[in-house]
Order: structure tokens, then C-alpha cells, then sequence
């Protein structure tokens, strides 16, 4: 039995509803998929161009850079530093035995003026940092919350720069509103000395 087509409006009809539903299929089998990869590949590019954007402006700042932290490091090793070392940023000393020792006194002082008991005091192995030598000392006290923050602030804006870091507090959970409540802290202060041959 032959299939007879419908013809007249009703076959134009169906006609159009076959044609849009075939369009409606290759929009959404290939247009859309299409067009949403080349708006995804442009984003991925623009985000791309404002990376090498950043990059190559930081770049163009690194003999700035370069030319200060010489400057500094120059300054540090000239003769312009008294042996009590409070007129350059570095520690002074011949060896890592030395500095660390200095550093000691410093932070013992600090903390005193802080109000901060300094239980024990661990001097860690140095270690190179390009023409400075890190020199660290692990640390354990007991204090106030306010005055531990206090000797945080005196570490920071010391004449020998000094970096706190693997910081470890333990205390009441009311130290935030009671900035008397007693806490332990361990800390770990390092600051740096000229790089010399003997690094003892």
C-alpha cells in the first residue's frame, strides 16, 4: 500500500514543523555547543592576556628591586654597622653561634619590656639566603594574649628586622574578649647576618 503525503496547508504545515525541529536539532547538536567553545576559548585567552599582562609589568620592576635589596645588603656589610648592631638591620657576628646569641639578648629584652616570660629558647641550624645567612630561634612563653601581641608588634618594628613565624597558641577560649586570659605560645623568631666563610 503506497504512503500517501498530506498536501494542502496541512502538508505545509507539517512541512514547517519538520523543517524547525530539524533546525532546532542541528542549534542544538552543533550551533550552541559551538558558539558556548568560542566564548569559553575567549574568556580562557583574555584571562590569559591579563596574566602575561601582570607578569611582564612585574618583570620590569625586578632591577628596581634588584638595585635596593643590593643597596640594603651593601649597606649591611659596610662599615657604617656599630658592634652592638643597632644601626644596621643585620645581626653581627662571625658566625651563626654569635648572632644567635645577639639575637637571644634581643628578644630577651623585648620581651621583658613586654611583659612576656620566656620559658625556653632553642637555637635552630642556619641557613644560607643568597648574601645573608638566616639565623632562627624557636621560642616557648607564657603571657597575657594583649602582651604577647605586644612583643609581636616590638619583634616587627625592631632595628633588626625579625620574622615570627610557626606561631602556636593555647588558652581559655574567652581571649578574645579578655585580653588578660594567660596563654602558651611557641614561636619561631629568625633574623639574618652577612654571609661570611665561617658559618659555624
Amino acid at each position: 500500500m503506497a504512503l500517501r503525503l498530506t498536501t494542502g496547508v496541512s502538508g505545509r504545515a507539517l512541512a514547517l514543523a519538520v523543517t524547525l525541529l530539524a533546525a532546532a536539532a542541528v542549534w542544538a547538536g552543533v550551533v550552541a555547543p559551538l558558539r558556548d567553545w568560542y566564548q569559553d576559548r575567549a574568556e580562557t585567552l583574555r584571562r590569559q592576556e591579563a596574566v602575561a599582562r601582570r607578569m611582564a609589568a612585574l618583570v620590569e620592576t625586578l632591577p628596581a628591586l634588584r638595585g635596593e635589596a643590593e643597596a640594603v645588603a651593601h649597606d649591611g656589610l659596610s662599615g657604617g654597622a656599630t658592634d652592638s648592631g643597632e644601626d644596621s638591620p643585620l645581626l653581627p657576628g662571625e658566625s651563626d653561634a654569635l648572632a644567635a646569641a645577639h639575637l637571644q639578648q634581643r628578644i630577651d629584652d623585648l620581651a621583658a619590656k613586654a611583659g612576656v616570660r620566656v620559658n625556653t629558647e632553642e637555637i635552630l641550624p642556619g641557613q644560607p639566603s643568597g648574601d645573608l645567612h638566616a639565623v632562627p630561634v624557636r621560642l616557648t612563653m607564657t603571657a597575657p594574649y594583649q602582651a604577647f601581641v605586644t612583643l609581636l608588634l616590638s619583634l616587627a618594628r625592631s632595628g633588626i628586622p625579625m620574622v615570627a613565624d610557626e606561631i602556636l597558641l593555647r588558652g581559655r577560649a574567652d581571649v578574645a574578649r579578655n585580653t588578660d586570659t594567660p596563654v602558651d605560645a611557641s614561636l619561631t623568631v629568625t633574623s639574618y647576618r652577612a654571609a661570611k666563610a665561617d658559618t659555624r
